[in-house]
């Protein structure tokens, strides 16, 4: 058989990926909904249409418009038939069944047989399926479905009663019949255009929304090679096996495996965490995840589930189901994840020992060792000196304060270590950490009143104010010693006569007032600073 086969590419490759697992899934007698969202024209409903003859043979009952299996009758027709013995059945295609915008209910759920009824030789009263019966074990589709949303709430009704859970029933209801509820094991893909009127169908009906498993957005091809590929496959009919870019074979043998995956106990912790502390509204987010990342686990040839697998369908599971920053916010996590599940699997090589049990960590954020413990890394809370020191590296430069120091040798006596820190907290080679505004207030203070300011570290002795040779900020004070600012009647500055570190903090001359009060000038800079400033 030879049809034209629509082309794969980055804006559709989801779509693909979907509805291989939507397959995998109905043919293990587990639902899998899915519902393409795009512009009109990208392909929702061709791939879709397609995808129907990659579809693995369904075994019934012979003849059965029920699509009963032979070891599990459910229609009306052949529930006493299974216990007087075996049954005849037959191998025939997946049902694939489209619902269009004028569909009727009788139509969709099942009437009566008026063939049967008016049998002249044998008349009796029978129910004929409907559409979604009949679709049993197969595909529901339905087009523009944001659509008929809004024009026929009834079927819509219907569909929340197959796709509510899995497996989903419905229930026949006639004049002069037994009402008769028959389970349904299909799964229903749609497509829709959330731009155009009547809108997203998470507006229209949310209910309806939250059914679908799996939502993929198809976007327009980007590469111009694909639209050349798409133009010249209009003129050639393209073998399904020869040149397939699509859905691979062996869909019924990846139902087999479906059962046998198996999903550690760290990702279904992950999983319960992920919808408590998130606040997903429904449980059906977490099941479709749980039921997809099985698939995709299959699909890739893996006997278990990670958290590449996640990573790759908890978008499509959670799309329609939190806001966009949520989402962004849990994929950021799940990235730490993935990264600390390879660092587990490489640390549990044969060179960290093949018998250490591995325990899944999380990565830490940069450590503090490479801002604030390090004589050569930025400081976060330090911007403000680095731009004094003029430094451009990316690394940051040595801080302000403590020169330039050669790296600390790997042995240390206790005594040496305690003479260099000066205290027990802990900081950058033992000194106390300082904010950047402490150590503003401190420079610009001790230029006029000596001994004011907050306790700092120890100021590096042999240059002014404790700063590294040939810093901007040692320039600084060099040329106000030149011009005679803050210089003192011995000809040395305040700073060079008193190191704020070692001077009793004192009252302020003025008066103390409330903070909101100060204007940022009062705060920021000196008083001779304020003279000349109109």
């Amino acid at each position: 058989m030879s049809t034209r086969t629509p082309i794969r590419h980055q804006g559709n490759d989801n779509l693909f990926l979907a509805l291989e697992m939507s397959l995998i899934c109905t043919a293990a007698g587990i639902p899998l909904h899915i519902h393409a969202e795009g512009l009109r024209g990208t392909g929702k409903t061709t791939v879709m249409r397609w995808a129907r003859r990659m579809a693995p043979n369904i075994t019934r009952i012979k003849h059965c418009i029920y699509q009963c299996q032979p070891e599990l009758p459910h229609c009306p027709n052949h529930t006493e038939e299974s216990a007087h013995g075996q049954v005849e059945s037959e191998s025939v295609p997946m049902p694939f069944i489209e619902i269009g915008h004028g569909a009727k209910l009788g139509t969709i759920l099942g009437s009566v047989d008026l063939a049967q009824l008016t049998n002249a030789q044998n008349p009796k009263a029978a129910l004929l399926p409907g559409a979604i019966p009949m679709a049993n074990r197969g595909v529901v589709f339905i087009d523009e479905i944001n659509r008929l949303a809004e024009t026929a709430p009834e079927i819509t009704d219907v569909l929340l009663s197959v796709m509510g859970t899995k497996p989903g029933k419905i229930k026949i209801e006639e004049v002069g019949l037994q009402p008769w509820e028959i389970q349904i094991v299909s799964s229903v893909w749609a497509t829709s255009n959330p731009d155009e009127d009547p809108g997203p169908l998470e507006e229209i009906r949310r209910q309806l929304s939250d059914r679908f498993d799996i939502v993929v957005p198809v976007q327009r091809p980007s590469d111009p090679l694909v639209i050349q590929k798409l133009l010249w496959s209009k003129h050639q009919a393209v073998s399904i096996i020869d040149d397939n870019p699509g859905i691979t074979q062996g869909i019924q043998q990846k139902a087999v495996n479906l059962s046998k995956t198996a999903v550690p106990q760290t990702i279904i912790r992950y999983m319960a965490e992920l919808y408590i502390e998130k606040n997903i509204e429904s449980l059906r987010a977490i099941e479709s995840l749980e039921l997809s990342s099985r698939c995709l686990a299959v699909i890739r040839g893996k006997e278990e589930v990670s958290f590449e697998e996640i990573s790759t369908v908890l978008p499509l599971v959670l799309r329609h189901r939190v806001e966009p920053i949520v989402l962004s916010e849990i994929l950021r996590d799940l990235e730490l994840r993935k990264a600390a599940s390879v660092q587990v699997r490489a640390s549990a090589g044969p060179e960290s020992g093949a018998n250490t049990p591995s325990k899944l960590k999380i990565p830490d954020t940069p450590s503090s060792s490479n801002t604030l413990d390090s004589a050569n890394g930025p400081d976060p809370k330090m911007r403000f000196d680095s731009h004094d020191n003029g430094s451009n590296s990316p690394t940051g430069s040595p801080e302000a304060g403590h020169g330039t120091q050669s790296p600390t040798p790997h042995s240390q006596g206790p005594g040496e270590s305690k003479a260099k820190s000066g205290n027990n907290a802990p900081g950058n080679n033992g000194h106390k950490q300082i904010s950047w505004l402490q150590r503003l207030l401190s420079r610009c203070r001790s230029t006029n009143r000596s001994g004011f300011g907050p306790k700092h570290a120890e100021l590096q002795p042999g240059d002014p104010g404790g700063h590294a040779p040939g810093s901007p900020m040692q320039s600084r004070h060099l040329r106000g010693k030149q011009d005679g600012m803050g210089q003192s009647a011995s000809g040395k500055t305040s700073l060079q006569q008193q190191n704020p570190a070692r001077v009793p903090p004192v009252s302020p001359p003025d008066a103390a007032r409330h903070i909101g009060h100060l204007t940022w000038e009062e705060i920021l800079l000196p008083s001779e600073w304020k003279d000349h400033m109109v």
